[in-house]
């Protein structure tokens, strides 16, 4: 669909002609003092999109890399303290632009949607006590990192729980920062913040409360809908909160989304020191992965394939 450097080119308009100066004429200029840095601001987010597309899984390696072959096109692009750092100060911005784009695409209105967790290891869990990251108080208002348990690894970790709702088609709707510790079901209410009503949210057992799915439907018209344990007897009432056979190819849909999370942004190999760098990275791969749906949809492609949406040239 494109090469490398129209979609370099096609990101960068994207987000210099539209994102970038809507959220300044709401919010501001996201610098109000301090001197300008050689790299734009829509640079520096192209750079990270793109860096993050392409798999790179450090600030330095997205540095050297990006510098080496676009480097010509941003000359702004010279101080690799600078560069992680400025990245960092707009993590406000990118998730304005996530929004943004949630919000064009009429995200928030989806009439199915589907949520999960997936774990986000800091260190080894042997290490977490003689660890040097993580240790300072967050300016952020986030978790704190604690032990948490990998049900795919079938092993403990300590960090952090990333949480996803996305939509029928894959666009990543809303997906908060949790604790590791504790069963999934904890994270159910910050998972369905901001569902409108008569919206039907589709999950797995992990999510399975016969009660809170029963005042979710009467009180805020939330269609929760999860299978049932092998080990429970059909009812009424459970049969009407149960996964109709239609929805579980979409319910399948999270496992494509969790797995690009993993294996092309390398959400569980997040090389950071404090809460401000994983937030900001974080937040950064979603915004990428929800552009990318969103070029897909405007080329009428299927919204996950990003294998196809770039064809790199043959040396």
């Amino acid at each position: 669909m494109y090469s490398l450097a129209l979609f370099v080119i096609t990101i960068y308009c994207l987000i210099e002609d539209e994102l970038y100066p809507d959220y300044c004429q709401e919010h501001g200029t996201p610098r109000q003092a301090g001197f300008a840095p050689t790299l734009s601001d829509s640079e520096c987010l192209t750079l990270e999109i793109v860096g993050h597309f392409l798999g790179y899984t450090t600030q330095k390696q997205l540095f050297e890399q990006m510098g080496e072959r676009f480097g010509y096109w941003f000359p702004g692009l010279r101080d690799r303290t600078a560069f992680p750092r400025q990245s960092a100060n707009l993590w406000q911005v990118k998730t304005w632009m996530q929004q943004q784009v949630v919000h064009r695409l009429g995200g928030h209105q989806a009439p199915l949607q589907v949520i999960d967790t997936m774990p986000l290891p800091i260190c080894k869990l042997a290490r977490r006590f003689q660890r040097r990251i993580f240790r300072t108080e967050s300016v952020l208002d986030g978790p704190r990192p604690t032990k948490g348990y990998c049900a795919a690894k079938k092993e403990d970790y300590f960090g952090f729980k990333g949480g996803l709702r996305i939509t029928e088609y894959g666009l990543i709707v809303h997906a908060p920062l949790r604790q590791a510790y504790g069963h999934d079901s904890t994270c159910r209410d910050a998972l369905l913040t901001g569902v409108e009503a008569d919206i039907q949210v589709v999950g797995d057992s992990a999510f399975l409360d016969l009660e809170r799915q029963q005042e979710l439907k009467e009180v805020y018209q939330i269609h929760l809908l999860t299978p049932i344990k092998s080990n429970m007897q059909p009812t009424p009432v459970r049969q009407s909160f149960t996964l109709p056979g239609w929805t579980r190819p979409i319910r399948r849909l999270i496992e494509t989304v969790y797995a690009q999370r993993v294996e092309r942004f390398h959400v569980q190999a997040l090389k950071v020191r404090d809460a401000w760098h994983l937030n900001n990275l974080w937040v950064t791969k979603i915004l990428a992965h929800s552009i990318c749906v969103w070029l897909n949809l405007r080329a009428h492609r299927n919204p996950l394939d990003f294998d196809g949406l770039v064809v790199f040239e043959k040396n």
